[in-house]
């Protein structure tokens, strides 16, 4: 592991050697306890973003469909709430569209997210998408689609 020789060699300069033996040579860091570790830190971030969003009065949406380097359809969406009175931007999510990539399947996926996670369209106050007509038809687009909910 590349990260381990340089974290000794960091907390030997700030601490000493003692705080290396002591403490960080007992560190497991195995690849299944950093991956394990990633993801709780994953859901537990998750989480929190979801239980804001339910408790506030208001989000907006920032939404894009997007092709990858292998040609691979991806959306993503951006929640954006007032927390605290500080403006906050978190990805809500990051989904691989399999299917078409038309207004009725952007809508569905991200339809079955807020079923799954208990979110309200009511809240949603605000949707910012490019100009595509998946996105933008005010009919069978996701634009026309959000407003009939």
């Amino acid at each position: 592991m590349l990260v381990f020789p340089c974290i000794k060699n960091a907390v030997e300069c700030m601490f000493g050697e003692d705080h290396v033996q002591k403490k960080i040579k007992n560190t497991p860091l195995s690849n299944s306890t950093v991956s394990r570790r990633i993801k709780d830190m994953s859901i537990d971030i998750e989480a929190t973003i979801y239980e804001r969003i339910k408790k506030i009065p208001f989000f907006s949406l920032q939404m894009d469909e997007t092709t990858d380097i292998s040609d691979l359809s991806i959306l993503l969406v951006i929640a954006r709430y007032l927390n605290v009175n500080e403006l906050e931007e978190n990805l809500l999510l990051c989904y691989p569209l399999t299917k078409r990539c038309t207004g009725e399947d952007i809508f569905n996926t991200i339809q079955g997210y807020f079923c799954e996670n208990e979110m309200d369209w009511a809240k949603c106050c605000g949707v910012c998408t490019d100009g595509g007509k998946s996105m933008s038809g005010c009919y069978k687009g996701l634009r026309g689609r959000i407003q009939v909910t």
